[in-house]
């Protein structure tokens, strides 16, 4: 748990939009609507996302007891993902093939052996546990400052996409461009005195 841990690895956002004097529906309602729902698995999806409580990121329940700490809201963004090593199949495949020319007296057919690897694949998809990361969330309702114990560009903008769909809001980052207005950037431009001539006079053709 970073935020516990006081970790500095993460990303800031300033929220652009209006909070609702009931924050707590507010908030709740966007992270139940997102809320973490696990790989099926007997379905095809191998990845699933959404949020959960901070204090117990294996539920999508939101209690207010858990999620608001004074003026902050604490929860975290549940990513699983189920993979299936691609030799483990290639090894089983074979081993059936193998099989299935003694028993027959032939080879199997391509057809066959489709359908051999998809019952395969379904076979250690339901007995393979999918591998499990959790980012933690801070809100700071009074600053309007979101902090995302993330640096990975993906788990950073699927968490904002979400937030930003369900709370209706804009999340600006909080880049060093992003505290200063645009006629102080420009009194940042480089200058003469630091680059001499060459800034304001254009470099003559051919010269090195």
């Amino acid at each position: 748990m970073p935020i516990r841990r006081g970790a500095l690895s993460f990303t800031r956002f300033r929220l652009d939009g209006s909070i609702p004097k009931d924050t707590r529906k507010w908030l709740t309602k966007a992270l139940q609507t997102r809320g973490f729902e696990g790989i099926d698995p007997k379905g095809e999806e191998d990845r699933a996302s959404g949020f959960v409580s901070l204090e117990r990121p294996e539920v999508a329940d939101f209690p207010a007891g858990e999620v608001f700490r004074g003026l902050h809201a604490l929860f975290a963004w549940r990513v699983e993902k189920l993979r299936i090593p691609a030799q483990v199949i290639r090894t089983q495949l074979s081993e059936w093939s193998q099989a299935f020319e003694q028993k027959n007296g032939r080879a199997p057919g391509r057809r066959e052996k489709t359908e051999q690897k998809d019952t395969i694949r379904r076979a250690l998809r339901s007995k393979t546990e999918p591998g499990v990361k959790v980012f933690d969330v801070s809100l700071d309702l009074a600053g309007k400052e979101l902090q995302i114990w993330a640096t990975s560009r993906g788990v950073v903008e699927e968490i904002t996409e979400a937030l930003e769909a369900e709370l209706e809001v804009r999340l600006i980052p909080r880049v060093p461009a992003s505290f200063v207005d645009a006629d102080t950037l420009d009194q940042l431009a480089p200058t003469t005195e630091l680059f001499g001539d060459e800034l304001s006079s254009p470099r003559k053709e051919g010269a090195v």
